[in-house]
């Protein structure tokens, strides 16, 4: 710790000797001498762009269930607030009419089968008659008339038997309706989530369709963020994000870009995106405001200067650049931040000196003195 303290120490003469030249200097360019500057080399790189944005939280999937089949609430196993798991049974109606009614369902299937294999005997024993006619009608045995009354018996027996297993295929069909029914009576969670909302009690009779509760998902959850049209190039999906959410103190989260709407607002000139946040403890609820940061790099290498070496002139923004001894004009156009850095677009050159202490007053052409080069924002970062 000692040596850091040290350094700090000296680093603060160093600056406040560099201020009392920087002063000097000052006076000695109001009575027409060089002026003096503090200057900034100009770096070229790619830089980590940062925005933070405001966003809500919003629930990934809500529901609300209906019961399919009409019927009196025996059970109902939920509240409001309770966490419920994908498939869970909420509701439970009466169904003792429906077993009795399956019970005459299955009991009359079962003597349709009985019918069914009675007709299919009785089809064997007119097609083994049939097949002996033909053999005694080839033989000049049986007359023209056995053989067509053969082929007539079994028709009618085809006939009888498609007929039987029609019907046992009905009444199969009605006993797995009161099994379907039966299931149905038991109104299941679709996901796993919270009951937002309850909406019947035991007792209460209920109309097909009738809602019974609302149902959100809590984990994952969506951060919905409206994000800048000159953003929108470097938000990709599964592109990772810093979701900070004020009511948790601040707490920040990781969440990954999942979808890019399409289309934008014109009005404000942004786009929907939707983050998805791991909640497993649940701490996070539908409804809070957060906080997004969106962090990418620049697809190019640009021209990065401190904040202080920008100079605004009405609507155009310009640097001053220490050239052959004497102070350069070059307009400038500004891009976004990286800390106390700044991407612009112009005329310069990397290695440039920028001035960032007295370039207000300069118009370009008088000659300046160079009181200090800072170190660049990377070697100090690495210092």
């Amino acid at each position: 710790m000692a040596p850091r303290y040290g350094t700090s120490i000296a680093s603060m003469r160093k600056n406040a000797a560099a201020l009392v030249l920087f002063c000097l200097a000052s006076l000695a360019w109001a009575q027409g001498g060089p002026v003096a500057v503090l200057v900034a080399p100009v770096e070229r790189r790619q830089v980590e762009l940062s925005r933070e944005l405001v966003a809500s939280v919003e629930p990934l999937t809500r529901v609300s269930l209906a019961a399919e089949e009409p019927g009196l609430v025996s059970q109902r196993l939920f509240d409001e607030g309770d966490r419920v798991e994908k498939g869970a049974v909420l509701v439970r109606t009466d169904v003792e009419l429906l077993k009795v009614q399956l019970s005459a369902a299955e009991a009359a299937r079962k003597a349709m089968e009985a019918r069914v294999e009675q007709n299919r005997a009785e089809m064997r024993n007119v097609e083994r008659e049939l097949k002996r006619v033909k053999e005694m009608f080839e033989k000049g045995v049986a007359t023209e008339k056995e053989l067509r009354d053969a082929e007539t018996n079994r028709q009618v027996a085809a006939a009888a038997l498609a007929a039987r297993e029609s019907e046992l295929a009905e009444k199969a069909a009605e006993a797995q309706r009161l099994e379907l029914m039966i299931r149905k009576s038991e109104i299941k969670s679709p996901i796993s989530g919270v009951v937002a909302r309850r909406y019947v009690e035991v007792g209460q009779w209920l109309e097909k369709g009738k809602v019974v509760a609302d149902l959100v998902q809590l984990d994952p959850l969506f951060v919905r963020v409206n994000v800048p049209e000159a953003l929108m190039p470097q938000v990709q999906r599964g592109m990772e994000t810093q979701v900070t959410v004020d009511a948790l103190g601040s707490r920040a989260f990781s969440g990954v870009v999942d979808q890019i709407l399409p289309e934008g607002d014109a009005a404000s000139r942004t786009f929907p995106v939707k983050i998805l946040l791991k909640n497993p403890e649940l701490a996070v609820r539908p409804g809070f405001f957060a906080r997004v940061t969106l962090t990418s790099r620049s697809k190019e290498p640009t021209f990065v200067v401190p904040r202080d070496a920008l100079v605004a002139n009405g609507p155009e923004t310009h640097v001053v650049v220490v050239r052959d001894g004497a102070a350069r004009i070059v307009p400038v156009q500004r891009g976004m931040s990286e800390g106390a850095m700044l991407m612009v677009r112009g005329e310069l050159k990397e290695g440039d000196q920028v001035i960032i202490r007295g370039n207000e007053q300069l118009r370009g052409g008088e000659a300046v003195i160079v009181l200090s080069q800072p170190p660049s924002s990377r070697s100090s970062a690495g210092g």
